[in-house]
């Protein structure tokens, strides 16, 4: 095993960033695209969050990584407990060993993590240390958690076979009106405190924003539309295309609308379970068509489901706390 002289001399944030790209890309390509990886606007403690698409499930991740071996031939992981605060998320410990990752991950729950970690106190502070061979077997405390890197994919759900169809992908929309709609939304959600955001890399599925509140750990993806408008007498219509849809409890759809000639939003927002979607559209060809008032996020059915974009953010809150009580 050869180590890689250009991570010495403190890089270990640069060396940090490369574990954690190279686990996203094993990830996605041993997937298949059946894991999309989210990545967080803001540092809160979690490097991403993987979203399984066969179940619709979502799971934190953090990346720990390290460049060269012990003289024992071991990988050691160290970190601080104040750092280890999320016992559902995951932590995959790695060795970066050249242009690829080890031979095995340690794949393992921060619950796990912190109770089998040798614990030491250094200045007042605590830290904790993973010591695991790269090698399956033996009876080292992480056995049951080291997977061949091949086989980092299938660790999370994510095996081939539970890959989704091709026309399952939604096609996004990157015009520019839908891109205002998708910012404005991470504006008024990054003003709560308590939303931890990510957004996909690549862009490929339905969910466009993700939100995670710190403290219940529960998510809400966003798919974001934006209804541009500019006579007062035509209807907005929102177009969602039936065969890459995913309606999903974690899943809403939140339509803002755009006064092209104002260039300003709308006051209102609506903030739509996806699994009403179906009741409130009418189907039209291959799309299911929502529709709306010019200028507003008004229409018939969908009422109850307006909200005001200035406290889009708390309202996302209360949602997430709710669902967790």
């Amino acid at each position: 095993m050869k180590t890689d002289a250009a991570w010495h001399h403190g890089q270990t944030l640069a060396a940090g960033q490369v574990a954690e790209f190279k686990v996203w890309a094993e990830l996605v390509r041993q997937s298949m695209g059946g894991l999309h990886v989210f990545l967080p606007l803001r540092d809160m403690g979690i490097d991403g969050v993987v979203h399984r698409l066969s179940d619709g499930d979502y799971l934190p991740v953090q990346v720990k990584a390290r460049t060269s071996l012990t003289p024992a031939g071991q990988v050691h992981i160290t970190v601080t407990a104040s750092s280890i605060h999320d016992d559902e998320a995951l932590m995959v410990c790695v060795l970066v060993d050249a242009e690829q990752l080890g031979a095995m991950v340690l794949v393992v729950p921060e619950a796990k993590f912190r109770e089998l970690a040798a614990h030491d106190i250094v200045e007042g502070r605590e830290y904790l240390t993973a010591a695991f061979q790269l090698h399956a077997g033996g009876r080292s405390r992480w056995a049951l958690y080291l997977v061949p890197r091949e086989g980092l994919a299938e660790r999370f759900g994510g095996a081939l076979a539970l890959t989704p169809s091709t026309d399952e992908v939604l096609a996004v929309d990157r015009g520019s009106e839908g891109f205002l709609g998708e910012s404005e939304v991470v504006r008024r959600l990054a003003e709560s405190p308590s939303l931890n955001l990510f957004r996909p890399f690549p862009d490929l599925e339905t969910v466009e924003v993700l939100a995670r509140h710190v403290d219940t750990h529960r998510f809400m993806g966003l798919q974001v539309k934006t209804a541009g408008w500019e006579r007062p007498n035509l209807e907005n219509r929102v177009y969602v295309r039936r065969s890459s849809f995913r309606a999903r409890p974690t899943t809403y759809m939140c339509v803002l609308s755009w006064d092209r000639v104002a260039m300003r939003f709308g006051d209102d927002c609506l903030l739509i379970p996806s699994l009403d979607i179906s009741e409130l559209a009418r189907a039209e060809g291959e799309w299911l068509v929502l529709e709306m008032q010019p200028g507003s996020a008004h229409h018939r059915r969908l009422d109850r489901y307006r909200s005001p974009i200035a406290t889009l953010g708390r309202t996302v809150e209360a949602l997430l706390t709710a669902v967790a009580g």
